[in-house]
């Protein structure tokens, strides 16, 4: 499978969004139904209330483990202060990892395969010390086969199992490193041993983690009351997830998006 290569974004903000989302996977069977939706809603929420923000989206076949790392890399490079926001929305899956405790390494799936969880952590070292990075992963990367099929809800687990790999016994959902290195703070759209759900509201296809994160935060929102915001909506409507918030203390306590 060929992909064409592009130029990186051109930065001209001091607030970037970078945001990828994959419905249409190679195949018949692995498509989701929510993550354009995402995306697309993420853009709108920044135009509306944090129009400072300079967007850039990436969708099906656009978002290759080539253009993702090309893209952020971009934006470290040209940014040396203010904030990059990542936000993601597809599958998640899991490597085995010689290295890992757990024996597997977590990965997005992205439309021509994973990108590990190792390659994240790389890239939150290339970050300049005065830029504030944020990401949003609404995927998975462990899950119960038996959860994607649609069932009368229309939820489906974001989770793409690898052929031949079987499902990790105790999974860690957490897309980061907790050691001093992880300088992003990130937001992991489910806990362990949790699906993230590609779920159905009002007649209309989302994440659950997306739809209920864009309604929990303004511009005057610290990220630890975002979160708890979240989990709470998951929670009372009915969702087996609970999202998790990990990086730098300081990072919690501050204001979203906040340069």
């Amino acid at each position: 499978m060929c992909f064409k290569r592009k130029n990186p974004a051109i930065i001209t903000s001091d607030k970037v969004a970078l945001l990828f989302g994959i419905n249409d996977y190679p195949g018949s069977g692995n498509d989701l139904r929510g993550c354009l939706n995402d995306i697309d809603d993420v853009a709108k929420k920044l135009k509306n209330e944090f129009p400072e923000f300079q967007i850039f989206k990436f969708k099906d076949s656009e978002v290759t483990t080539f253009r993702f790392i090309a893209e952020v890399e971009n934006a470290l490079k040209q940014m040396q202060s203010g904030h990059l926001y990542i936000h993601y929305s597809g599958h998640g899956t899991q490597i085995p990892s010689a290295t890992e405790a757990n024996k597997y390494n977590e990965a997005l799936y992205l439309y021509n395969g994973p990108l590990i969880d190792d390659e994240i952590y790389r890239l939150q070292l290339l970050t300049p010390v005065n830029l504030r990075v944020t990401g949003k992963f609404d995927s998975c990367f462990s899950g119960d086969l038996g959860s994607r099929h649609i069932n009368p809800r229309c939820i489906k687990s974001r989770f793409m199992p690898m052929p031949g790999i079987p499902v990790m016994n105790n999974p860690v959902n957490r897309f980061s490193k907790t050691d001093p290195g992880q300088v992003w703070l990130i937001y992991s759209g489910c806990g362990e041993e949790q699906t993230s759900a590609d779920a159905t509201f009002n007649g209309r296809a989302n994440g659950a983690f997306t739809f209920y994160d864009l309604r929990s935060y303004n511009p005057n929102t610290l990220n630890k009351d975002s979160i708890e915001r979240t989990i709470d909506s998951l929670v009372k409507n009915g969702f087996d997830q609970v999202p998790e918030l990990s990086g730098p203390e300081s990072r919690k306590n501050e204001i979203v998006f906040l340069t």
